[in-house]
């Protein structure tokens, strides 16, 4: 075995204990990844792989980041002659490692759906009243938004991306979310939180292909069945609405589904659900009392003469009704 070969199963070897030593593995995937470190042939200098720095954190990153970097060195190691390991084990070595990591990637975008709380602002160039959607975003944020959505179907998305990434820091900046409707490209290239799509948009699987492992994807759905069918796609949070009549974002003649459709999809499903809708200051507090985790505006924000005002007095009644 030569050096690099060795190089590489030494940090195979070293991940994969590190591995090993995390706690949220399903019962079957700790077992094979405690199978593998006795299939797989011994460094000829296992004390080179101790100089290595996995990481000492048990955090889902950490273990996200290693078992991501021990594929490509299974790769890497498969593609050398005389490596001293055979393709059968190479393939199950990387296929276990590749769980591991989609394992830990789905653990990480649950903790991070968890912030798919409070109030949720769409921003769009053509429902600002002709105002800049940065300033209007930055109010919405002042007012205490915890998720800020760019839907723009105007402009095309090299215009759109000087604009993509500025909101994404303020996001940031606010510590709330960032979300990209419909465009996984553009999400993946400001690394936006999340990425939104409809019925008969990008399929869920299709953009998680395009976007890195870390990012949401959530999911317009008109009720208990959409709901589920994107839960077993694998979205990370659902938004269902219509729940009011609504002519905003062209949503004109939905069905109005009403605060009942909140509570049944929300029994329905796992992950947080969004209402959205038609939904303004009078009628707040009955969605939230429905069991909404986040409530989606549009114009109760975006055409209020002051957004951060018409913002706060959501927010503020949101928490009222929580409380």
């Amino acid at each position: 075995m030569d050096g690099l070969a060795n190089a590489h199963l030494a940090a195979i070897s070293e991940s994969i204990r590190f591995l090993r030593s995390v706690d949220f593995w399903s019962p079957d995937l700790r077992s094979e990844l405690f199978g593998l470190q006795d299939s797989l042939p011994a460094p000829t200098a296992p004390e080179t792989a101790g100089e290595r720095d996995v990481g000492s954190s048990q955090s889902l990153e950490a273990a996200l980041s290693v078992a991501k970097a021990a594929v490509a060195s299974v790769d890497a190691l498969a593609a050398r002659l005389g490596a001293g390991i055979d393709a059968e084990l190479a393939a199950r070595t990387s296929d276990v490692l590749a769980r591991a990591a989609d394992h830990a990637a789905a653990k990480v975008r649950a903790s991070a759906a968890d912030r798919v709380r409070g109030l949720y602002v769409i921003v769009d160039p053509e429902v600002t009243r002709g105002r800049p959607i940065l300033d209007v975003a930055e109010a919405s944020l002042k007012g205490g938004a915890s998720v800020v959505q760019l839907r723009d179907k105007s402009r095309d998305k090299g215009e759109m991306l000087p604009d993509a990434i500025r909101l994404q820091a303020m996001c940031e900046d606010y510590g709330s979310l960032f979300v990209v409707n419909d465009d996984a490209d553009l999400a993946r290239t400001v690394s936006s939180h999340a990425v939104h799509v409809g019925q008969t948009d990008l399929p869920v699987a299709s953009a998680r292909a395009v976007l890195d492992a870390r990012q949401l994807v959530g999911t317009s759905n008109g009720g208990v069945d959409e709901a589920l069918r994107s839960q077993a796609e694998g979205a990370d949070y659902v938004a269902v609405g219509a729940i009011f009549a609504t002519t905003t974002m062209g949503k004109s003649g939905r069905r109005s589904l009403g605060v009942e459709a909140i509570a049944e999809v929300k029994d329905a499903v796992s992950m947080p659900v969004v209402a959205i809708g038609g939904i303004s200051l009078g009628n707040i507090t009955d969605v939230v009392s429905a069991g909404a985790d986040s409530v989606c505006v549009v114009s109760a924000v975006t055409f209020a003469d002051d957004p951060e005002t018409a913002a706060a007095r959501l927010v503020e009644a949101m928490q009222a009704a929580s409380a």
